[in-house]
């Protein structure tokens, strides 16, 4: 029996709250009352804004979780309530349980996308100002916000931009707006499609021996680890809204505030799902304080060469 439903029938059957079954259950295992019964697993513990999930999983698959979202790691400690995500195997698939509740049966090529989605959620379900579907690096002292449309090559862009000129990546998908112009990445996994596979080859040859997953949308990915940082936030200075080059030549030309303004206002999130009044100011100081570009990606090397060249 895997840890979460053990957590629930003491829950249940001595009306405890599932903090104080949670913390009973810790004493049980501490003092090897339960050892034999639970099903043998490892766990760890992530960060989402204001929340904290201890994940369990069979060691198949504890190595990888790991590895990749060291990024968000935290340690299991109070005065934190922590949620449990489990991955419990099911003859040969595993269901994704978040507490008592089953979210999903999967194969073990779906289990790190599941997670990964899951956990995505997770985090628009805490309590933010306003987040932005955007990669952010740092190039020297210099913060740069990468947005697009899905497909529009970002990760993709992103990952060059840190193996030819150094930068780090702050995150690939998911910024903060934690206060006016200022901006917080997830380092959560970076998700590498298919289509990227080659471009990034030259790059990062260690990607051939990444596992492969599929995503629920049917998308075959691998996933390399994003190091993030503390976690403090970076000064806007420069955002460039990518598309994809139809002639495969790179073009970089400067944008209005109002266009950056519509474009990352298209891009935006917030936990009501409309953005407040605080939101939305915060979003206007960003692009205020920014230089904003569009620039057409062909030939990657070329794309680097020119944002270095900003």
């Amino acid at each position: 029996m895997d840890r979460c439903h053990v957590s629930a029938q003491l829950s249940t059957r001595f009306g405890l709250a599932n903090a104080d079954a949670e913390a009973l259950l810790d004493r049980y295992v501490e003092l090897g009352v339960l050892a034999s019964r639970i099903d043998p697993t490892s766990s760890f513990t992530v960060r989402l804004n204001d929340a904290r999930w201890v994940i369990e999983c069979p060691p198949a698959f504890a190595a990888e979780l790991m590895a990749l979202f060291r990024g968000i790691a935290a340690p299991a400690e109070r005065p934190w309530r922590h949620h449990h995500l489990a991955i419990k195997s099911n003859s040969d698939r595993y269901d994704l349980l978040a507490g008592d509740k089953c979210l999903g049966t999967f194969g073990s090529a779906e289990v790190v996308p599941a997670v990964k989605a899951f956990l995505t959620d997770a985090l628009l379900q805490t309590d933010f100002m306003l987040a932005l579907h955007a990669a952010l690096l740092r190039i020297g002292d210099a913060p740069l916000l990468i947005a697009g449309a899905s497909g529009a090559g970002k990760t993709t862009l992103a990952l060059a931009l840190a193996a030819q000129s150094g930068c780090t990546i702050l995150a690939d998908d998911i910024v903060m707006v934690d206060e006016p112009s200022r901006l917080r990445g997830i380092p959560f996994p970076i998700a590498v499609k298919d289509g990227s596979w080659p471009l990034l080859h030259e790059f990062y040859p260690e990607l051939a021996a990444c596992p492969t997953h599929i995503r629920s949308d049917g998308k075959i990915v691998k996933f390399l680890a994003c190091e993030g940082d503390d976690g403090s936030t970076q000064p806007a200075t420069t955002m460039i809204f990518i598309r994809r080059s139809t002639d495969g030549r790179c073009s970089l030309s400067t944008m209005s505030p109002l266009m950056a303004f519509q474009r990352l206002l298209a891009e935006a999130a917030s936990p009501t799902h409309r953005l407040s009044d605080r939101a939305f100011g915060a979003l206007a100081e960003l692009v205020k304080r920014s230089r904003a570009f569009e620039m057409a990606v062909g030939d990657l090397r070329d794309a680097v060469t020119t944002i270095g060249d900003l």
